[in-house]
């Protein structure tokens, strides 16, 4: 910035009211906290997202484990009383038979949550340890989100609209993996792994975590209104 351009700013600044320069400058750290830092830069993360990771990978591992044992139950024992049917509208009996629980090469989908959980988990071990990631596998990563993100909307689908049940480890790996999806998302956008502009880069990054519980309501308040009249069954 030059000399003059420094004059005009200065009179800008002079010309403004003590809570527009306290905005200003506000803006302008936002918008410094939403650049990379050289450690994201060079594939890298801080320790919260590393963390976030961990954490969700582990819930959604014990949610996987939890599913395919009960499924185990369930052939062994196709009449027995499964811990997870708590009542008509919370149960997870109904998706155990139908064909949405085997969606490819008739393999549990839980077995596919495991194996997808177990790989945030590893990653999530390499970036607390320090490790860094190629442009390429954040890429990626973020290309499984979108996958992830689809796969939550078309079970969330097949809960609301078609069993018109909750089955309470699928709602455990929901709350997993939505906080999942947004700050890998966020993370990747602010350290230019995605491409993407300014604005939004600066929306994910300080907006991550109202996005997440946005999310969180939204399906909430389906759940509220699809099964509005099954509710009595619970409480």
């Amino acid at each position: 910035m030059s000399s003059g351009d420094e004059r005009t700013g200065d009179g800008v600044l002079a010309q403004m009211s003590d809570a527009e320069v306290e905005g200003y400058l506000t803006g302008l750290q936002r918008r410094k906290q939403a650049l990379p830092t050289a450690e994201q830069e060079d594939g890298g993360a801080t320790r919260g997202f590393a963390l976030l990771m961990l954490t969700a990978g582990i819930f959604g591992m014990y949610a996987s484990v939890l599913l395919i044992r009960t499924e185990k139950q369930h052939l062994l024992d196709p009449a027995s009383q499964l811990a997870c049917d708590i009542n008509p509208l919370i149960g997870c009996g109904s998706f155990l038979d139908s064909p949405q629980n085997q969606l490819f090469f008739g393999i549990s989908n839980a077995v596919y949550g495991l194996a997808f959980f177990a790989g945030i988990v590893a990653l999530a071990l390499v970036l607390l340890s320090g490790g860094r990631l190629g442009r390429w596998l954040w890429q990626a990563l973020c290309l499984a989100m979108v996958l992830a993100a689809a796969w939550l909307v078309w079970f969330q689908y097949q809960s609301f609209v078609v069993e018109r049940a909750l089955c309470p480890y699928c709602l455990l790996t929901w709350f997993a993996t939505i906080p999942l999806i947004v700050h890998t998302w966020a993370r990747s956008v602010q350290a230019g792994h995605v491409p993407a502009p300014d604005a939004l880069r600066r929306f994910l990054v300080h907006g991550r975590w109202y996005i997440t519980i946005g999310v969180y309501l939204v399906i909430v308040l389906i759940a509220v209104v699809r099964f509005w009249d099954q509710w009595a069954m619970v409480f």
